[in-house]
C-alpha cells in the first residue's frame, strides 16, 4: 500500500488550508478504530476520518456517511470532553513519518484557554490516536492502549509522557516506502507537494479486472499500468475515499460471502452425514427376508422346539439346508415365530420409509450444493441476503429478526447482450432460477445449465428468431460461468427449448426436469470481460 510518509505529506497539503482554524463540531467513533470529526471550516462543513485500522490506517477528509453506535464508546465521550467545540490551531506532519499532529485550542471548565494535541499515527497495525496535554506532554488517553506487558520500550497510558515511534527504516529519511521507491524505479515521477494545495491533489487509482481496488498514488506507477485499469482522480481525499470504500465493501462481501459459504459446508456436511445412516439403514433392511423365512419355518416345525430351547434346527423346503434359528426360552415357538414376521414386516415398512427420506435428503443435499455455487457467483451483500432468505423459506436456517423487516428483493436476473444483440438471463439464486425459467422464458426461447455440475439457469431471449450457433455458444460459456466448473476448461452444458423444460411437483426452487435436451462442451468466459 503506499499510505508512506510521502502520501501524509500530501494529503496534508491538501487539507492544510481548510484544517487549520476549523471548529470541531462533532465528534463520533462508528467503530472500535475509527473517529470522525464533524468541522466547520472556511470553505464549509467538513467530515474528518481518523481510521487507526491494521489494513486502513489514514486521516483524510471523507464524504461517507457511517454507522454510529447507540452509545458512544469511551474514547469518544472523552474527546467530546476534551476537545469537542474547540479550534484546530496547527496541523503538521511529524518529520515525514506516517504521523499527523493536531494542535487544539479549548476552554475548561473554569473559562481557561487550553491546548491540546490530538497525535494519529497511521502506522499499520500500530496505528493509534492519542490526546495529549499539550503543555506538559502527558497522555491524557488513546483509543488503544499500549502497557509494559506489550512493548517494554514505549507505552501509551494515561498520565505517561508522550514519546514519538521510532524513525521508521525509509530511503534517505524521505519517507519513501517500498510502493513509492518501487514506482520511482520504474521511471516515475514525484510531484512538487506545495506547504498546501486547497484545490486538490492529481491521484491515480488502480483497479484489478474484477474491480477491487489494488493501490493509489499521487503520481502515475509504472509498474501497475499493464495489469490494471488506471482512474485518475482531481483530489487525493476523492481518490481514497474512492479506494477504501470499494476495497473495504469487497473485503466485507468476500467475508461474508465466506461466512455464509462455511455455514452451507456445515449444513451439507450434517445431510451427508445423514444420508450415510440412512443407507446403513436401507442395507440393514436389505436382509430382513432372513427374518420372514425365520418365522415361515418355525412355523412349520413348531414339534421340534423343546419348551425353553435357546436355539432348533430346522430344514429348508426351499432347498433342502439346514437353518439353525434361535429362540426365545422364556415364550413358546409359535410366539418366536410371531416375533420373526413382525421384525421381517417391521424392516420392510422401514425401508420404504428410509428410502423416501434418503431422497428427500439427496434433494437437500443438492440444493444446498446449488445454492454454494450461487454464493460463489454472488456480487453484492443484496445478493448474499437474498440467499439467506432463500435458505430460510425453505427451513434452512432460522430467520433473524433483521432478516424478516427486510424488504423482499424483486427479481432482478443478470441481464448481458450478445454480439448478435440477443439478450441472456442469469438467475443470481435458485428464486431466480425459476422466475426466469418459468415466468419470463418464451416458447421461443433456450435454456442452458452445466450438465451435472451446479449453477444458474441461463435463458437465451430468441424473440421469437432461430439463435444462431454462436447465438448458442455464447450463452453455454455464460452458463459454465455461472457454476462450480467456471475455474474448469471443456465443461458440459445442457441446452433445451425452455418450452421442454418442467418443475416437478413439490421439487425445491431450482430444481427442474428437462427433455429434447442437447449437450455442448465449453471453455466458461465471464461475459463482463472486455473482448
Amino acid at each position: 500500500m503506499a499510505y508512506d510518509g510521502f502520501m501524509t505529506a500530501a494529503v496534508l497539503s491538501e487539507m492544510k488550508n481548510s484544517l487549520e482554524g476549523s471548529k470541531i463540531e462533532k465528534i463520533t467513533q462508528p467503530e472500535s478504530d475509527r473517529v470522525v470529526m464533524q468541522l466547520r471550516t472556511v470553505s464549509g462543513r467538513k467530515k474528518l476520518l481518523l481510521d487507526v485500522s491494521p489494513q486502513g490506517s489514514r486521516v483524510q477528509y471523507t464524504e461517507q456517511d457511517f454507522e454510529n453506535p447507540q452509545t458512544a464508546p469511551n474514547f469518544c465521550m472523552l474527546l467530546r470532553k476534551h476537545i469537542q467545540g474547540g479550534l484546530i490551531k496547527a496541523a503538521r506532519q511529524h518529520g515525514m513519518e506516517r504521523l499527523i499532529e493536531l494542535d487544539i485550542s479549548t476552554i475548561n471548565e473554569m473559562g481557561y484557554s487550553q491546548l491540546k494535541r490530538l497525535i494519529v499515527e497511521t502506522m499499520g497495525k500500530h496505528s493509534n490516536i492519542v490526546l495529549l496535554d499539550a503543555e506538559s506532554g502527558k497522555i491524557i488517553d488513546s483509543i488503544k492502549r499500549i502497557s509494559i506487558d506489550v512493548n517494554r520500550v514505549r507505552q501509551i497510558l494515561p498520565g505517561v509522557i508522550y514519546e514519538y515511534p521510532p524513525v521508521a527504516n525509509l530511503s534517505n529519511n524521505r519517507g519513501y516506502g517500498p510502493t513509492t521507491n518501487s514506482a520511482l524505479e520504474n521511471g516515475a515521477v514525484l510531484p512538487e507537494l506545495a506547504e498546501s494545495a486547497p484545490e486538490g491533489i492529481r491521484t491515480f487509482v488502480y483497479v484489478s479486472k474484477d474491480g477491487s481496488p489494488k493501490d493509489f498514488h499521487v503520481f502515475r506507477m509504472p509498474q501497475y499500468l499493464t495489469e490494471y485499469e488506471e482512474k485518475e482522480f482531481s483530489s487525493l481525499c476523492g481518490a481514497m475515499d474512492w479506494f477504501y470504500s470499494r476495497r473495504q465493501s469487497t473485503n466485507r462481501q468476500m467475508q461474508r460471502a465466506s461466512d455464509l459459504s462455511r455455514h452451507i459446508d456445515q449444513l451439507t456436511g450434517k445431510y451427508l452425514l445423514k444420508k450415510q445412516r440412512l443407507l446403513e439403514e436401507i442395507k440393514k433392511a436389505d436382509g430382513a427376508d432372513i427374518y420372514r423365512l425365520k418365522g415361515e419355518l418355525l412355523n412349520a416345525n413348531l414339534h421340534l422346539a423343546a419348551p425353553g430351547a435357546k436355539k432348533v434346527k430346522v430344514l429348508s423346503y426351499y432347498d433342502g439346508s439346514e437353518l439353525e434359528i434361535e429362540l426365545d426360552e422364556k415364550i413358546s415357538a409359535a410366539k418366536n415365530a410371531q416375533n420373526y414376521y413382525k421384525k421381517y414386516a417391521k424392516l420392510k415398512s422401514s425401508k420404504k420409509e428410509k428410502e423416501a427420506q434418503l431422497k428427500e435428503c439427496e434433494a437437500d443435499i443438492d440444493y444446498l450444493m446449488s445454492v454454494q455455487a450461487m454464493v460463489q457467483s454472488a456480487k453484492t451483500s443484496e445478493e448474499l441476503d437474498d440467499l439467506k432468505d432463500e435458505l430460510a423459506a425453505e427451513g434452512f436456517v432460522r430467520q433473524r429478526p433483521e432478516q424478516k423487516k427486510r424488504k423482499k428483493s424483486k427479481p432482478s436476473p443478470r441481464r448481458y447482450k450478445l454480439p448478435s444483440g440477443l439478450e441472456v438471463l442469469v438467475g443470481r439464486n435458485n428464486t431466480e432460477n425459476d422466475y426466469i425459467t418459468f415466468k419470463l422464458a418464451q416458447k421461443t426461447d433456450w435454456w442452458f445449465h452445466t450438465k451435472d455440475i451446479h449453477g444458474s439457469h441461463v435463458i437465451l431471449v430468441c424473440n421469437g428468431v432461430d439463435p444462431s450457433p454462436e447465438d448458442m455458444y455464447g450463452a453455454a460459456e455464460i452458463a459454465a460461468w455461472f457454476s462450480k466448473g467456471r475455474d474448469s476448461q471443456n465443461v458440459p452444458v445442457d441446452y433445451a427449448p425452455a418450452r421442454h423444460v418442467k418443475k416437478p411437483s413439490g421439487a425445491k426452487p431450482g430444481m427442474v426436469i428437462f427433455t429434447n435436451n442437447g449437450t455442448v462442451w465449453i471453455d466458461p468466459k465471464d461475459p463482463e470481460a472486455s473482448g
